[in-house]
């Protein structure tokens, strides 16, 4: 084989497996789109408690914490697409489980193990996105690799949203759970690990020499990225208030309709592609800062437009959607490329799922906490414009973190330790 073509084939960034990966991140993000944005709103329905909405959300994110210490070992040692499938079959009978119970303790039960089949697949995925990207080209991948997330953002919640008021939240679960088999279906044509194995070449998994010089709890986590990991999880309590509270926000407090409200997913969707498609190779160029500074000014933003503004004003409210989709756009895969940039060698599903154990904290404390606030608020208005002032102060403590720690120089250092 010609060196020379081998380093080409080595430099191109779409492949198989790669379109793959990320006909899977979308069947995924269309999911966890489906149920992030309307959970509050079927707890509130089936339970009349905002509390038990947050709650469903807090187990999902336990259940993540809890298998997010194996699931990176367990990507790097057992084959990326193997937990792949694992991961997306369990998740899909999980939801199936949700469709047909109305007890809330089996539905956090269920939400549980969601959460722990999902920390299986998006390590896994993102792995294979990690393996099959060039690392010079990595903030790119990430950007089209995320596209997936910016379509499900568009339709998810508008679907979600259809669904539950024509049908009933069993249908909404029985659609989001075909999503996830959808996924598992596609990951069995992801065969580059095998490619590699019958040519003689290495894979993907741990090199045992690497395994070695890890000991205790740094087996199961990356220490190199933990600190990009807690500013990522800093950053995404933030805004995690809108992710899980915005739809029966914009029901109570501003008595829009399903389709006024899916608007609002739309705008940020429409404001996240040229974000994914152009913005992720400036970031390659000109540093992950250039992305993440202007991220976090338009979540700040969104926040005050939802806490003090939007009320009787639905463009501004839409206006808020458009820089909800620019920063999230901008900010998390910047993140989460330096991360896999930074990574030891054969250490990439350990290094992912570094980042986003410690994601799902973020998501925690906003739906546990910020759901017994505005339950225990005077009125649901003062509660929810009490979230969004906390949620500001979070994510101008995100902003100095990332100052800090994405400069060029901080960055050198840790990679030479």
């Amino acid at each position: 084989m010609d060196p020379e073509s081998s380093v080409k084939r080595k430099a191109a960034l779409w492949s198989k497996d790669f379109l793959l990966a990320c006909l899977i991140g979308l069947f995924f993000s269309m999911c966890q789109r489906i149920l992030d944005s309307n959970l509050a709103s079927f707890a509130d329905y089936t339970w009349n408690s905002k509390t038990l909405g947050g709650y469903l959300t807090s187990a999902f994110c336990i259940g993540s914490i809890v298998m997010a210490f194996f699931s990176g070992r367990l990507v790097d040692t057992k084959g990326r697409r193997n937990c792949l499938f694992a991961g997306a079959f369990l998740f899909c009978i999980s939801t199936l489980a949700m469709a047909i119970n109305t007890n809330p303790v089996l539905g956090l039960i269920s939400r549980f193990l969601q959460g722990a089949f999902k920390s299986v697949l998006i390590v896994a995925v993102s792995a294979i996105v990690s393996d099959v990207v060039p690392k010079n080209r990595m903030n790119e991948g990430m950007g089209y690799y995320n596209i997936g997330s910016t379509i499900s953002m568009a339709i998810g919640p508008m679907i979600g949203l259809t669904l539950a008021e024509l049908s009933g939240y069993g249908l909404m679960f029985s659609v989001s759970a075909t999503c996830l088999f959808l996924s598992s279906a596609l990951s069995i044509g992801i065969n580059y690990e095998k490619k590699a194995n019958r040519n003689g070449m290495p894979t993907p998994k741990q090199p045992k020499e690497i395994a070695e010089t890890y000991s205790g709890i740094w087996k199961l986590l990356e220490k190199k990225v933990i600190m990009y990991s807690v500013n990522n999880t800093v950053y995404f309590a933030g805004y995690s208030c809108i992710l899980v509270f915005v739809t029966i926000y914009a029901q109570e407090c501003l008595l829009l309709n399903s389709s006024e409200i899916g608007l609002f997913y739309t705008a940020a969707a429409i404001a996240m592609l040229p974000v994914r498609i152009f913005g992720s190779k400036i970031g390659d160029i000109r540093g992950v800062l250039f992305l993440i500074i202007p991220g976090h000014v338009c979540i700040i933003l969104v926040l005050l437009i939802l806490a003090f503004f939007a009320k009787g004003n639905y463009p501004l409210f839409l206006a808020a959607g458009v820089m909800y989709g620019l920063g999230t756009a901008a900010v998390m895969p910047a993140m989460n490329a330096a991360s896999v940039v930074d990574a030891p060698a054969g250490r990439a599903g350990t290094a992912n799922a570094t980042f986003f154990f410690l994601l799902d904290f973020g998501v925690l404390f906003a739906s546990a906490f910020f759901g017994r606030l505005i339950d225990s608020a005077d009125n649901a208005a003062s509660g929810y414009t009490q979230m969004f002032i906390i949620s500001i102060i979070i994510s101008v403590l995100s902003l100095m973190m990332s100052l800090v720690l994405f400069n060029n120089k901080a960055r050198e250092r840790r990679r030479a330790r």
